[in-house]
Formats: structure tokens, C-alpha cells, sequence
């Protein structure tokens, strides 16, 4: 029986064509979506924030109260003490990120600090202690950076590494056991603030960027990251994190010294 193929092709001409005309369709569908991507990617102003977030425990630094209290007791026992200087107690328990979002780079930093103690049992010789990481995403690759070790680790990005689709109306459901939202401005840009009394929080999400992909309905979580950045958040109860964004910038140039791991 003669072969009802067409020469090079995988779909007969009979029965299998019309399933072949429908991968042909999808495939079709899906290059237009990623080449539909690809003018929001192009189309995206530069954007920056730089932001703090701390435990809080009856409206103050927990990790810092504890630091305080742990030196008024080693001195008042007459233990060898060092104690911080000013500047170093003032970073003790913050975690600050940064973000630095365009078409065609995308970087997020974060860096921690905590309490050590350099002395051996029954000194008090405090240090201050940093550790971070430092994502840098390009078309080409995916860089991680220790902060404190300075160890990198690279690979090849993704095909969709930099991919962005606007958020429409219809995609911006709440999740479970959110209130809102309430329009707000923080640090000179819109956002909407959520309540959640279950997790004991509310945080206004930055609501300015849905057309780039950026989700601005609230979620259990306050890290940033390329689809969603929180601008503030206040625990409701006595003990929660609190996020507050000391700057964002949309449409203005990098420095790119910024951008150089620290």
C-alpha cells in the first residue's frame, strides 16, 4: 500500500492530518505569546527599590532589644565585654534588599546582619556578622554570589530567564484570608494594602507595574522578587516583620557601580 505521507513529515494525510494541523495551531499560539512578551520586556522603564525588613516584637527590633539586654547583663556580671559601635547596633537584625529590574538584566541583593561573639564561654566579645546573596539573571546567564564567602556559582539562564506578560484585571485574585484593598502611597508610588488578620499582618503591595508583570495582591510572604515587591508591612499583632522601602525609582538610570557586588 502506497505511504500516505508527505515526504519528511511525521502526519499522514488522512486520519493524523487534522491532529497535526492542531499541534501546528498550538505551537503557533505559543510563538505568539512569547513573541507578544517580548515588547512588555522591551517596554519596561528601569526599576529600582532598596528596602529594610526587621522582626519586631512589641514595636521594637527584637534581635537588637536582645543585643542591648545581653550587654547590660555581661557588664553588670563584670564579664570581658566589647560592645558594638553605634553604627554596627543599628544593623543588627535588619535584612535589606535591593533590586535592580530592566529588559535585558535583572538583579536582586540581600544582605543580613546578626550578633556573634568572638570570645570563648564567659566573654562577651560581639561582632557583627554579615551574610548576603547577589542574583544577577541576563539572557545569556544566572550568577549567584556569596556576599560573606565570595563564592559564585553560573549557569545558563532559561529561554523565559527574562520573559515578562502584564497582569490583567482578571489575574489579580486575593489569596485566602486577605482584606482589601485600600489604595495607598509609599515612597511616592501606588500601592495596595491588604489586611491579613490570621497571619497578623498588612502590607501594601506596589501596585505600578502590573502592565511589566508585577502582581500587586497580597501574599504570605514579604521578600521581593521580579514579579512582586512589597512597600511596606506592619504586623498587626505584638510580634511580626515589618518591611519599610526607603526608595524606588522608576525610568531612571542605573549606576552601575550600584550594581558591582559589595
Amino acid at each position: 500500500m502506497a505511504s500516505n505521507r508527505l515526504p519528511g513529515s511525521a502526519c499522514a494525510l488522512t486520519y493524523g492530518c487534522h491532529r497535526c494541523l492542531i499541534l501546528a495551531t498550538l505551537l503557533s499560539l505559543s510563538a505568539c505569546d512569547g513573541n507578544a512578551q517580548e515588547p512588555v520586556r522591551n517596554d519596561m522603564p528601569p526599576v529600582h527599590f532598596d528596602q529594610t525588613v526587621e522582626l519586631m516584637l512589641d514595636g521594637a527590633n527584637s534581635a537588637r532589644v536582645a543585643y542591648l539586654n545581653t550587654v547590660r547583663d555581661c557588664r553588670a556580671a563584670g564579664m570581658q565585654t566589647r560592645e558594638l559601635p553605634e553604627h554596627d547596633v543599628a544593623l543588627v537584625g535588619i535584612t535589606r534588599y535591593e533590586g535592580w529590574f530592566e529588559a535585558n538584566k535583572e538583579v536582586i541583593r540581600q544582605r543580613s546582619w546578626k550578633i556573634t561573639n568572638d570570645g570563648p564561654a564567659g566573654t562577651c566579645l560581639f561582632r557583627l556578622e554579615m551574610s548576603g546573596l547577589q542574583e544577577t539573571t541576563t539572557a545569556e546567564q544566572q550568577e549567584q554570589v556569596d556576599l560573606a564567602t565570595g563564592a559564585r556559582d553560573v549557569q545558563a539562564s532559561t529561554p523565559d530567564a527574562l520573559l515578562r506578560s502584564p497582569i490583567g484585571k482578571d489575574e489579580e485574585q486575593a489569596s485566602a484570608g486577605f482584606e482589601g484593598p485600600q489604595q495607598k502611597t509609599v515612597a511616592g508610588q501606588p500601592c495596595n494594602e491588604w489586611k491579613n488578620r490570621s497571619s497578623g499582618f498588612r502590607q501594601c503591595v506596589w501596585a505600578g507595574g502590573t502592565k511589566w508583570g508585577f502582581n500587586s495582591t497580597g501574599l504570605n510572604d514579604y521578600r521581593p522578587r521580579r514579579d512582586f515587591i512589597v512597600l511596606e508591612q506592619m504586623p498587626l499583632n505584638v510580634q511580626g516583620f515589618k518591611v519599610t522601602t526607603s526608595a524606588i525609582t522608576i525610568d531612571k538610570a542605573f549606576d552601575a557601580a550600584a550594581l558591582k557586588t559589595p
